[in-house]
Formats: C-alpha cells, structure tokens, sequence
C-alpha cells in the first residue's frame, strides 16, 4: 500500500496511514502497510524502500535516542493509540503495545539484511512478542490477526530453515527443562502460541464465541494460529510438543465445524497424524477420515499427504484399501505399496510381510514407506495381522475337531511352531527364488548343497549404531515353543483369537468353531479393534472439538442424568 503523500518525511506518512487504518477497521490494509519482506524481485515496494533509508539515516541504529523519538512520533500522529471512546460514549483504553510493535517493526526494517538469516530470526524474535502484545487489546486488538499470522509464518519459514544449516546457529539453541535443548522452530512455535493462546482466552466475544454460527472476536484466529505451530513443530520433527495446543483447544475453542474448510482439514490433517505418531491408531483414522472427505479434490498434494496416513491407520486396524482408494488420483502408486503388503497380511504370508519390512530397507516399496513415516509403524503393528491369518490358516488345515458335543477344536502348537520356522528361514534367503525352491523337508531343491546355503539363509543386520563393537554379530535365535505360545497369548489377549493355551496338550484350544464356523475361533481385526474403541468411548478425540460447551469449553452430557429430586 503506498503512504499518504501529505506530509513531507516517510516516516509520518507512514503513521498517517496506520492511523487511517485503523480508523477504518481494516485490518488486511494494516497488514499490506507493516510488511516484513520484499516482494517480487526481493525488493521492497518504493514506500518501503524510502522509510528504510529514512530510517538509517534519521534514526540509526547507534543513535541511543532513536527508539524513543520514533516512539514519540508514533504517539503524536497515530491518535488512535490514545485513550478514546467508543461509538456509544464508553471508555477505550489506550493502545500503547501497538506503538511498542511500530517501534519493534520500523528498527527491524532498519536493521534487517535478507542474506543474514540468523539475523532475522533474532530480530523476529524481539518482534513478533511485540505483535502478540498489540493483538492482546480488548477491542482493537482483532485488527493485528492477519499481521500476526503474516509475521507467524515468516518466522516458522525462518526457523525451520536455520534449524537445517546447524553450523550457523549454535549459539542460538537454548536449553529447556530437564537439559533439553529447545530448537529455534520450538522457540518460534512457543513464541507464535502466545498469540494463538491470545485468540483462544479472548472473553470479549458471544457467548462460547460463537455469533450467528461462526466464530466470534479474536476466536476466529485460533485454528489459523494452532495450524502454523503445528506446522512448525512437525517440520522439526517435534510432534511431542503438540499437546499442549490439542489440549487447549479441547478445553476451550468453539467447534470445530464453524470454522472455514481449509483450516478444518489443515488441523484434521495435523491432528490425525500426531495420534498416529502416538500409536493411537483408532483416533487418528477417525480425525483423518474426515479430513479426506472434506480436503477438495483439486488439492491433489493435500489429498495424499491425508490418504498415506490413512490408509496405513486402518491398515494397522485391520481395513484394507478398497479399488476406490487406489483409483483416486491422489493415490497413485498405492496399489504397488500397499497390494503387497495386505495379501501378505490376507494369507498370513510371514516371508512376504518380513521381506517387506526389512530393516536391510531394500524392498521396492521402502522408499515411499519411509518418506511418509510409515515404514516402522506397518512393520511393528501389523505383524499380529499377519501371525492371526497364518494360524488360522494353520488351524484351517490341520486342526482337530472333535465329534462330540464337549470335544475341543484343538491347533498343535508344535506343528504350527514348524511353520513358522520354516517361512521365518525362508525370509532370511536374500535370493527370493533360491527361498521359493524350499518346499520344506523332504521337498527342497538339492541344489542348496552346492551352494553357500547358510550365508543366504541367515541374518547379517547390525544396528548402523552398533557396527565394529567387538561381540556384536547378528541376531539369528530360532523360535522355541515358548516363543510360540506368546504369540498365541497376545492373540489371545488382543482378542484376535478366540482361544486359550493347553500347556499340558502344546496345543491351542479354539472355541466356537465347531457351531459358528472359523469366524467364531478368529474374529475380523477390524471389528475387535473398533468394537474395542467404542466400549472405552475412544470416538472422543483429544484435540477435536466436535460440540460447544460451557465455561472451560467442557461438554455436559445430560443423556444420562438422573430426574431432578430422584
């Protein structure tokens, strides 16, 4: 925006114009005036480059005075910092940290230099609190928001981009509590919460801060603050720092849903992967789910940042992608990733899933798996899947069903200890042909004899952590009965099989088999984990605020209230 061309020194007109600004109510206008960056061509608009010279030569940075002048002359042009009325004669108390912030912004221009990065981020660290102090006014306050979302994000950009350049910023990285150290992005997003923890308790709104269905005051900032912080602390891989923003906006933000799309699902999106990242699976494929439905099909990037998270969620669940999913366009190359990986889990194909998951990270599908962090996550929680459909795959085959009413369904646990074993060493042949041959005892390929069978077959992994420590060699323990049995007990104790373990017998007793079929002896993941999550009331979310409340932002539930007086 240029200046008022009234007044004879830059620095007036500039003042001139916030004053005007303000009068008017604009707050988009007052943001297009304290800009913080140059523009196309990394050059500031010709208003901006004259008040940068204007301000090196009349209020240098080794003049001990210039603050105060500047502070003097903000004062004595931008009248609506004083104290004033309102339209209906009540007091308006006066605006002193927008003068503070104008001081704050007028000697970052003067001192900033766009090549010295760690020199904006200090001065933005001086800058941006003083911007969180002007938004704090009871009632001009709301005319920083789009300022204080602008400046937000240039100082997550500049944090996040120092933080990969360690060399330059040392002695910038501060210690936390316990000996931690807080990283510049951490010091940004605490710096930035102030002001979403501002939009958060603003008490000058409708009740709830909620007017005619969308929100009201200052509360209209909240997802747009709490979407650059989490931002932010993911970029830096600091997901542990995010609940405290969840936390708070449960207690005290309106709903969700009167929010404008973008930053519904823009927060979903962050929500959703935080309890994914916390194992917390169920939540975070219902936060997502939502997500996906309402992120525009046009935003194909978007789209598949929120499809990878989900698919893998309700993977781990126990739901597999349906041909709708992998037809999607945001889901390209789904189909080669996750394909494998269900059919593996569908027939309880071990060699397949430990193929995939191996921590030699050579599989084809490694790549896409570890870039969307999920890699781990499927390894480590969809095993279970994959023990479940093998057993029961065993007990398929081999299981005894007795004739009489009272006979037991019984699974050898020896002969399914054999199985496993056997798909365990074939996972270790490196060459996926040579382990096809091996058909088991009595069927194998003679060719092994002349070849190096047992360098193929066996282990060679070494934690990278641990390479060249004398004693350390790679792990190739064989699975025992012991082994056996506490697979069959976390099964059991997942509810994935309807069993218990005779010791006494090695064998597995599965009920219910014999009248209701395998379905009884095996339940669907899916419907044990979901049923599982609705008993413990799991479809609340942390940090999803799905209905307006009452002071604290708690919700009374009444459903179950007892009549008055019984």
């Amino acid at each position: 925006m240029a200046f008022l061309r009234s007044q004879n020194d830059v620095e007036t007109r500039l003042c001139t114009a916030v004053n005007v600004a303000i009068q008017a109510g604009d707050a988009d206008q007052l943001q297009s005036i304290v800009l913080l960056e140059p523009g196309i061509g990394n050059v500031f608009p010709p208003d901006h480059q004259e008040l940068i010279g204007s301000l090196q030569s009349n209020y240098p940075a080794t003049d001990d005075d210039a603050e105060q002048r500047l502070e003097e002359l903000i004062k004595r042009v931008v009248t609506e910092t004083a104290d004033s009325e309102d339209e209906e004669g009540r007091p308006v108390q006066s605006w002193g940290s927008l003068v503070t912030f104008l001081v704050g912004w007028m000697t970052f221009l003067r001192d900033m230099d766009t090549n010295n990065l760690v020199l904006i981020f200090e001065l933005m660290t001086d800058l941006q609190p003083r911007a969180n102090s002007a938004l704090q006014h009871p009632t001009k306050g709301i005319l920083m928001l789009p300022t204080i979302m602008y400046y937000a994000k240039v100082f997550a950009r500049v944090a996040v981009g120092l933080d990969k350049k360690p060399h330059l910023i040392q002695h910038l990285i501060t210690e936390a509590e316990e000996g931690q150290r807080e990283s510049l992005p951490e010091k940004a997003a605490n710096i930035v919460r102030q002001a979403f923890i501002i939009c958060l308790n603003d008490r000058n709104t409708a009740p709830g801060g909620v007017r005619d269905g969308k929100p009201d005051g200052k509360k209209a900032g909240i997802y747009k603050m709490a979407n650059i912080c989490l931002k932010t602390l993911f970029q830096a891989d600091k997901l542990g720092s995010c609940e405290t923003i969840f936390t708070n906006i449960t207690n005290s933000s309106p709903p969700l849903h009167i929010y404008p799309a973008a930053e519904r699902t823009t927060f979903l999106y962050y929500l959703g992967r935080y309890h994914f990242s916390n194992t917390n699976f169920y939540a975070a494929q219902l936060v997502l789910e939502v997500a996906w439905l309402g992120c525009h099909k046009q935003c194909l990037s978007q789209r598949r940042l929120i499809a990878v998270c989900l698919v893998a969620a309700n993977l781990i669940l126990g739901r597999f992608p349906t041909e709708k999913i992998y037809k999607d366009p945001a889901a390209e190359g789904f189909r080669e990733v996750f394909v494998p990986i269900t059919q593996a889990i569908r027939k309880g194909d071990l060699e397949s899933f430990r193929r995939i998951t191996n921590l030699n990270l050579t599989h084809p599908s490694v790549d896409f798996m570890m870039r969307y962090r999920i890699f781990y996550p499927i390894g480590n929680y969809c095993e279970v899947l994959v023990w479940r459909s093998l057993i029961r795959r065993v007990f398929a085959i081999s299981g005894v069903v007795g004739e009489g009413d009272k006979a037991a369904a019984l699974l050898d646990l020896n002969a399914t200890l054999h199985v496993f074993r056997l798909l365990e060493a074939r996972a270790q042949i490196k060459n996926a042909a040579m382990a096809a041959q091996d058909g088991g005892p009595g069927r194998r390929n003679m060719g092994h004899i002349f070849q190096d069978h047992a360098s193929t077959n066996k282990s060679t992994y070494i934690d990278p952590d641990f390479v060249g420590m004398d004693g350390v060699e790679p792990s190739n323990l064989e699975m025992d009965l012991l082994e056996m049995e506490c697979i069959c007990g976390s099964l059991i104790t997942q509810g994935f099989i309807n069993a218990h373990i005779s010791q006494s017998r090695s064998a597995l007793v599965v009920q219910g088999v014999k009248k209701q079929g395998l379905a009884a002896g095996f339940p669907v993941p899916w419907e044990v984990n979901k049923e599982k999550n609705m008993e413990n009331c799991n479809d609340e979310v942390l940090g999803w605020k799905k209905e307006a409340g009452v002071e604290g932002g708690k919700v009374v539930r009444l459903q179950f209230a007892a009549p008055a007086g019984s």
